[in-house]
């Protein structure tokens, strides 16, 4: 099979989410559609509409760990600063233990340096038994 090109994979990305938008207009309580929106909006670098999505997303399912940390992603993506780190540990608070993901998250690049990641990165380090 033939490698897409990178403009092949943008295309088909936009395809998708056109697709998306057109079952989230008739679906607008799809948790699931707005989830794959959010994702797909960060990964074309839609980085407010990705944030968008991901504040849907904690709406409708506020007590989901892994919706309080794509939030998270989306803020430090967008905007830093303390709103970022709520809900970071908002999503710790609720369990999201993923110390390997957290890791090499690229989203989070933006806030590795600040003091609070490292503190609340080694907490949960030293909380979460290695594989």
């Amino acid at each position: 099979m033939a490698q897409r090109t990178p403009e092949e994979k943008a295309r088909s990305r936009e395809m998708e989410i056109a697709f998306l938008e057109g079952v989230r207009s008739r679906l607008p309580q799809n948790v699931a559609v707005w989830e794959s929106l959010g994702c797909l909006y960060t990964e074309m670098g839609r980085f407010d509409d990705g944030l968008q999505a991901d504040r849907q997303v904690v709406q409708m399912h506020p007590n989901s760990a892994v919706a309080w940390y794509n939030l998270a992603c989306s803020l430090a993506l967008t905007q830093g600063g303390d709103a970022t780190f709520e809900a970071l540990d908002k999503a710790v608070a609720l369990g999201y233990d993923d110390v390997e993901w957290m890791e090499r998250d690229g989203d989070l690049d933006a806030i590795r340096e600040d003091p609070r990641y490292i503190r609340l990165f080694s907490m949960l380090r030293a909380t979460v038994p290695e594989e």
